[in-house]
């Protein structure tokens, strides 16, 4: 970190009574990314409320409920950013942060409930350790805590349990927090992910930029989960169905392999390619042993995407303040054992919920795998 960023940082402390309260303006601006968020966007706000931040931003994408509206009945404090289309979460988010002042960028899911002090000690953290950091999280799916997370050498992700010794390679975009300095470098998300694996690829790209991605023990949330897509949450016990939507897994396959391109290091590359073509193909049978045959094209149309993104993806990857320090630093975190038959192990529990779930027929999201 330069000095000139140093300096910056150190107006981040924040002042706190013997209670641990928060004393004074947090200079930290939350961004809440709405779609369809329905009574959950309530919750949030008002779990919000005990601590002064410099901002609070909810970016409505689109949403055709009630649920901004009847937010700001109760918080009309709120400053809201409105987006005449879905741009998903990647997008909103950087509409959201285009929109702060804050030295500390905090995002949240509507879905997400912070304990009072959680979004504070995520704060002071990034006060000593620039780059991301991210609380315990409680998925309400599982009925367990998650440690931030980790992917195998093909993409497939692995959440870390409160007892694994594992740093994380990424915090779940549910709620993730940053310094500006870092979102600045790295460019923000990505935004032709629209949803899913952008919070992977973003903090992948913190650490290959010497940034940290920590996970702040102390700090705890509690997330509903698949408030837009359901599913994608292992079942909470072996008598449980697991529900994913289609959308779901074509947007993690396409975008997974975007992220392992734009930043896998180069001699790994051959390699972590031919795991990822086994990934999709394993996935494609699955679709179609689940019956999907529809989906089939748009997993197709991601492929060609991706070929046609090369250029692009190529200009992230090779975007200022990558070190080759930083680039090991960040492959020691990706697990080198495939986890793809655990994954597949899993499927036989596995039922597909409509695509349709995530939004109507003309939201960008269709457009974007295809269908």
């Amino acid at each position: 970190m330069t000095a000139e960023s140093n300096q910056s940082l150190e107006t981040l402390d924040v002042p706190c009574d013997e209670n641990g309260a928060s004393q004074g303006i947090i200079d930290a601006s939350v961004v809440v990314i709405c779609f369809n968020a329905g009574d959950t966007l309530t919750g949030c706000l008002e779990a919000l409320q005990p601590l002064q931040w410099r901002e609070v931003v909810v970016v409505d994408n689109a949403s055709t409920d009630d649920s901004i509206g009847a937010a700001l009945v109760q918080w009309p404090g709120v400053t809201v950013v409105r987006s005449a289309v879905n741009l998903g979460f990647a997008g909103g988010a950087n509409l959201g942060a285009h929109h702060t002042t804050g030295s500390v960028l905090i995002f949240l899911n509507p879905d997400t409930y912070p304990e009072t002090a959680t979004l504070q000690y995520l704060v002071n953290s990034l006060i000593d350790t620039p780059g991301v950091a991210g609380p315990l999280v409680y998925q309400q799916a599982t009925q367990g805590y998650e440690a931030g997370a980790v992917v195998d050498i093909s993409g497939i992700p692995h959440g870390l349990s409160v007892n694994d010794s594992r740093l994380p390679l990424y915090i779940t975009g549910c709620c993730l927090a940053t310094n500006r300095s870092c979102f600045d470098l790295v460019g923000g998300f990505d935004t032709r992910y629209f949803m899913f694996v952008e919070d992977v690829e973003y903090c992948w790209q913190a650490l290959r930029r010497g940034f940290e991605v920590s996970v702040v023990r102390e700090a705890v949330i509690d997330h509903a989960g698949g408030a837009v897509a359901p599913g994608g949450y292992p079942a909470a016990n072996d008598t449980e169905w697991r529900e994913v939507s289609v959308a779901r897994v074509l947007l993690r396959e396409r975008n997974t392999t975007i992220m392992l391109l734009a930043c896998v290091p180069i001699i790994w590359l051959p390699i972590v390619l031919i795991a990822s073509i086994i990934r999709t193909a394993a996935f494609a049978c699955l679709l179609v042993r689940l019956g999907a045959w529809r989906s089939i094209a748009g997993l197709l149309f991601g492929l060609g995407q991706v070929v046609w993104w090369i250029p692009e993806t190529l200009r992230r990857r090779r975007k200022p303040g990558v070190t080759k320090p930083g680039i090991m630093h960040a492959w020691a975190r990706v697990v080198k054992r495939p986890f793809l038959l655990d994954s597949l192990g899993e499927s036989s529990r596995v039922r597909l919920v409509g695509a349709r779930s995530v939004g109507p027929r003309s939201s960008s999201w269709e457009r974007a795998v295809g269908m």
